[in-house]
């Protein structure tokens, strides 16, 4: 009995590539490849990732800190905050963007900074609802929030759930590109069709049965013959912390999938965990979006929010002698198994790991982003709040963009797999606003009302 052993590319398509044969009795070992990246600059570990000078991305390492360093970072952290009624836990928080665009002007005014509280938006965790009201020309967007601050890794995260708040930056990425007419917003990362020509040419060639030891070698070789994986980003500034988010997120599901990192959620398998020896296939993984019908009222100015926000799809195809892909006409049991598990336990997910939450969020900031877009008959979205929409007046963090994520290589009992941590993430936010059914929804009370005077955020059932 001979063990075959598989190759795996995992990019916006996971590539199974012809075996290598080794004796029964030997069994491949552990994995082998690079990773590491560098950040330069200050501000180019973003959250669990890093890009080093040269565009490529890595995760990075969690550097927990200590109990005494973290008390300190959140007591200076809460100073900063300043209103004590931030750190509750609120099911229903109300942001004005009519006032929050105000708070911004006169915050940048005097500071060159923009404070905490408004940089997390009140530590809002979702969009339960937007509502235009057309009398006071604002529009509020609305759902549960809470305190936050540093993490033990840093990170600022909700002191109650531990899912990372909604941010400034983020929203108004998604709110300029959806007016100005991206309502189609995504990340993939993919192999250059010279390489995967190359890799499949290697692997013609090297399809012997060999030992244990030569075929880890030649699984590292096809490593390096694959190459760097090219990051593509659309609809949104790929120096933004919102590109990023969207990479990290993809970066993150793809290393679950090739049993890299651990899910931490009881049953999502690897797929290298449900790879059974096959013939030769390509696998392309996604996020799409994954919400319920829009429900409105009739004057189309309340619009209700549900759903589990993401959800990952599964396609094979088949790439010929040039490296060119096409759809395949199956899709094996193993690569639909993985989405389904990732899409059914995607809640669990998130709870457990901040990217998936950041990628729930991204998904919601982006409907919203499209909901005022199609919905606000009121002039200009940037005459409305100058401040959110002008870039001159709001300069945006900027990052260096991800161009890069390299190819790894790992094996597992029976088999191995050469790893390009690769894959997708769509979000189509206009074809999702689109999807609107009068169900005569109301606002919670309190939404509906001009916002409390001084403030742009406000808790409507205890009258703030």
């Amino acid at each position: 009995m001979r063990h075959s052993l598989k190759f795996l590319l995992c990019c916006a398509i996971l590539v199974i590539i012809s075996p290598f044969n080794l004796p029964a009795q030997q069994q491949p070992g552990g994995g082998n490849g690079n990773g590491n990246g560098n950040g330069n600059n200050g501000n180019q570990n973003v959250g669990g990732i890093l890009i080093d000078a040269d565009g490529i991305v890595s995760t990075s390492p969690t550097r927990r800190i200590s109990r005494s360093e973290l008390k300190d970072l959140q007591s200076a952290f809460a100073e900063q905050l300043g209103d004590p009624t931030l750190i509750e836990q609120n099911e229903a928080r109300v942001l004005s963007l009519k006032q929050l665009d105000e708070a911004l002007r006169s915050s940048l005014a005097s500071e060159s900074e923009v404070p905490p509280a408004i940089a997390y938006l009140a530590g809002l965790q979702r969009i339960d609802y937007v509502v235009i009201d057309p009398e006071q020309q604002d529009i509020r967007i609305v759902g549960p929030a809470e305190g936050f601050g540093p993490g033990p890794d840093g990170q600022i995260l909700g002191n109650t759930t531990g899912r990372p708040p909604m941010k400034l930056d983020d929203f108004v990425v998604a709110l300029r590109s959806t007016v100005s007419g991206q309502n189609e917003i995504g990340v993939s990362i993919d192999p250059t069709n010279e390489n995967l020509s190359k890799l499949q040419n290697f692997v013609r060639a090297n399809s012997s049965v060999t030992s244990t030891a030569s075929a880890q070698r030649r699984i590292r070789t096809m490593a390096t013959i694959l190459g760097n994986q090219q990051v593509s980003i659309w609809g949104v500034p790929d120096d933004s912390h919102f590109a990023l988010a969207l990479v990290e997120a993809d970066l993150r599901m793809k290393r679950i999938a090739l049993g890299l990192d651990p899910s931490g959620v009881r049953g999502i398998s690897s797929h290298l965990a449900l790879l059974r020896p096959q013939g030769n296939s390509l696998q392309r993984w996604w996020f799409m979006p994954l919400y319920e019908p829009i429900g409105t009222n009739a004057e189309k100015t309340v619009f209700a929010i549900k759903g589990q926000r993401a959800q990952l799809m599964a396609q094979e195809e088949i790439s010929d002698a040039t490296g060119d892909r096409s759809a395949s006409s199956v899709t094996r049991k193993s690569t639909e198994r993985f989405a389904q598990q990732f899409t059914e336990h995607f809640e669990e997910l998130a709870a457990r790991q901040p990217a998936f939450a950041e990628l729930q969020s991204l998904y919601d900031l982006a409907l919203a982003g499209a909901l005022i877009d199609q919905n606000w008959d009121r002039g200009n979205v940037e005459d409305a709040f100058p401040t959110l929409m002008q870039d001159d007046r709001l300069p945006l963090e900027v990052y260096s963009p991800p161009r890069f994520v390299e190819s790894r290589s790992t094996t597992k009992k029976a088999g191995g797999v050469l790893l390009g941590l690769v894959g997708g993430v769509t979000i189509d936010a206009g074809r999702v606003a689109r999807d609107v059914r009068d169900e005569g929804v109301s606002a919670l009370p309190g939404t509906q009302s001009p916002a409390p005077e001084g403030s742009w955020w406000w808790n409507p059932q205890e009258g703030r």
